[in-house]
């Protein structure tokens, strides 16, 4: 007799992974069923740790995407990584909340749970429907360590020095801003060649540019952005052209894919700065 259970869609069973206790609970592979398995590239019979190790990666290169220096510490937090007791099966709603209450994100439970729920699972259903990238032995071995200490991928895995000074940042500051303008940047172009400005309503035009080549990748893959041709400069160069324009140009470093995240999701260097920056470098 054929079997009348109906199977759940990957874009559905991803949805129960940071339920009851996260990553560590019990039936994970169960929980995301043969499709969610087979579209991140998991045995169905891999042993719990290997399945764990690779959700983790898969996760993790989401949140790559994101510039918001709040994420990593809401999105662990949900999904039961780096807590204070992994086998604590508070669920996820208990252990945002413990997270507002100790002061951790300077933000409240509904502000947490809506980029939570509004922001990052959407984008981790979105990334289903693209090809998956390849997971190597380097990256299962890092997993496996990070899952070992209950300890979260740190800022000293992004891409670059200054993306991780970024994510650490709630304002701009002159060290970041030095590592800025004399490091490279990535970002689309026009037809001359320069940056391609970006009207962003009412907050008026605006270079948006990346500190590493994976970052603008995600940004373009996460988004759908159809850019022609791309570009490498100093973060000085891209300074000085914004400042040269007729209309005032401000520098996005970074920006978020996250919908509804903009400007405050990024490092932003408004038309002010871009002219200050110009007069005394």
């Amino acid at each position: 007799m054929t079997s009348t259970r109906k199977r759940k869609k990957p874009e559905d069973s991803v949805l129960g992974i940071h339920k009851r206790d996260g990553l560590w609970q019990d039936g994970l592979a169960r929980v995301m069923g043969p499709e969610l398995l087979d579209r991140w590239g998991i045995a169905e019979d891999a042993e719990p740790g290997r399945v764990r190790e690779i959700v983790l990666l898969r996760l993790h290169r989401v949140l790559e995407r994101f510039a918001d220096p709040l994420m990593p510490e809401i999105v662990w937090t949900a999904y039961n990584l780096g807590t204070a007791s992994r086998d604590e099966e508070s669920g996820v709603v208990r252990r945002l909340e413990k997270m507002v209450d100790e002061g951790r994100v300077g933000r409240g439970v509904r502000t947490c749970t809506r980029r939570f729920n509004g922001d990052f699972l959407p984008a981790v259903v979105k990334s289903l429907g693209t090809a998956q990238s390849p997971i190597t032995d380097e990256d299962l071995v890092r997993a496996s360590r990070w899952l070992a200490g209950n300890i979260r991928p740190g800022a000293e895995e992004s891409a670059d020095g200054l993306s991780a000074a970024i994510r650490g940042l709630r304002s701009p500051m002159t060290p970041v801003l030095k590592m800025f303008l004399d490091g490279p940047v990535h970002g689309p172009v026009d037809g001359a060649g320069v940056p391609l400005a970006a009207k962003l309503g009412a907050g008026g035009e605006w270079f948006c540019v990346f500190t590493g080549e994976r970052l603008l990748a995600a940004y373009r893959e996460s988004t759908g952005a159809v850019w022609d041709r791309t570009g490498r400069w100093t973060g000085r160069d891209v300074v000085r052209t914004a400042a040269g324009r007729i209309f005032p140009t401000g520098v996005l470093v970074n920006p978020s894919p996250a919908r509804g995240s903009g400007v405050d999701a990024t490092l932003p260097l408004p038309p002010d700065e871009i002219a200050r920056l110009a007069r005394e470098h």
